[in-house]
């Protein structure tokens, strides 16, 4: 039990080194490039960190920045609360951002310990194995990598602010008589991911709409016509109301394929997956959909791989994604309900990212949030598995 643990906090440790020093390497590289510490320029263009960068310059000297979503607003106030005026005191915050990030991924797996059948004795090996797995887990993910330390992104902001709405709201759900203190802790959580990415709070409302209705549905005697009723709702939406424009999100669905579509055209670039979604008839979108959906949740499909990039994502990610979901399939007797809960979320991310990327790469990046929900089902359901086998065969022994 002891050395479980000692394991897993020697893993987080040497996790958090790795992440360190691979963030401080790319800046002092970038400085001597001439690029302030932004980030590496290998293939010539800049990237959303020059961006922000530059945003963040306008607001310390008081000019107008172009604030596309809160992140250049939070960054630059920590340059003008520190009176640092350098990348390095960026990528320190963004850095805290991912130690907070680890840590709500890892109180996630207690949460589900924590309300399965087991007492608390009987899961503290499972509980460290299951972290350990985690943590190893990003070790390994090259996106995560990437995006957390390779320049200043906003996307590991994003992944903590979901993730603690996913935690806070895990415990709302299933533990309703302390909902009303954790409430006040996740509305702001929500505004801030909603103003990180506008998107993320419309996939968050929609998968507990899901999962209360899932609920239901499970239990009533004719499921599949519920099924089909819901269906047939969609297909009415995609035919008549596709340019209504959805109040919070204030685009319509046919907005979001037009963004999908000049996506393809007018930035079209070597990772472009072409699967044109913008079809009058619905049983064409719905097989193409079912295409980008399989493409933006574990692509590059076989199929997609056209270059070195593209070869190298499909091995390294793909790959390794395809038998985490084919061991969840094989011991789906054996998931909780929260475990259902947290799949729904990154099923339901997914589905919206499905309707608007057309891109591989940009693929890698926006499923993060999904497949670090994925691990942390996977990392459980696999020490819970291993557990239950020990006991057997001592038992048989």
């Amino acid at each position: 039990m002891r050395k479980s643990k000692l394991l897993y906090l020697t893993m987080q440790q040497l996790l958090f080194l790795m992440y360190f020093l691979i963030s401080y390497f790319i800046y002092t590289v970038a400085v001597k490039q001439g690029n302030e510490g932004v980030t590496i320029q290998i293939l010539g263009g800049k990237d959303d960190g020059f961006f922000y960068w530059e945003q963040v310059k306008n607001i310390v000297s008081g000019d107008t920045a172009i604030l596309t979503s809160i992140y250049p607003l939070m960054i630059g106030t920590v340059v003008k609360i520190t009176g640092i005026e350098d990348i390095y005191i960026i990528r320190l915050f963004n850095y805290i951002g991912f130690i907070g990030f680890v840590f709500v991924s890892t109180w996630i797996v207690d949460v589900v310990f924590n309300y399965s059948n087991k007492s608390m004795e009987d899961t503290l090996n499972e509980r460290s194995n299951s972290k350990t797995i985690l943590i190893v887990s990003f070790i390994g993910y090259t996106s995560l990598l990437m995006y957390a330390t390779f320049s200043i992104y906003r996307d590991i902001w994003i992944m903590f602010f979901y993730l603690l709405s996913v935690f806070l709201s895990t415990l709302i759900v299933f533990n309703p008589k302390k909902k009303y203190p954790l409430v006040f802790l996740l509305i702001p959580s929500l505004w801030i991911l909603g103003e990180l990415r506008f998107y993320a709070v419309g996939s968050f409302i929609l998968t507990l709409i899901l999962y209360y209705a899932y609920k239901k549905i499970k239990n009533v005697k004719r499921p599949l016509l519920i099924i089909g009723i819901f269906l047939i709702l969609f297909i009415l939406y995609y035919t008549f109301l596709m340019d209504y424009q959805i109040p919070y999100l204030k685009m319509s669905l046919g907005d979001a394929l037009d963004y999908r579509t000049s996506a393809s055209t007018t930035f079209s670039g070597g990772s472009q997956m072409y699967i044109d979604l913008k079809k009058k008839f619905f049983g064409t979108f719905f097989v193409n959909y079912v295409h980008s959906y399989l493409s933006n949740f574990i692509g590059p499909l076989p199929w997609q791989i056209n270059g070195f990039s593209t070869l190298l994502l499909f091995i390294i990610e793909s790959i390794p994604m395809f038998f985490i979901l084919r061991f969840l399939w094989i011991k789906r007797t054996i998931l909780t309900s929260i475990h259902n809960y947290l799949l729904i979320h990154a099923f339901v991310w997914f589905g919206l990212i499905g309707l608007s990327n057309d891109n591989t790469g940009t693929a890698a990046r926006l499923r993060m949030i999904g497949w670090v929900l994925i691990i942390i089902v996977f990392a459980t359901v696999y020490s819970a598995d291993k557990r239950n086998k020990e006991r057997e065969f001592a038992q048989k022994n």
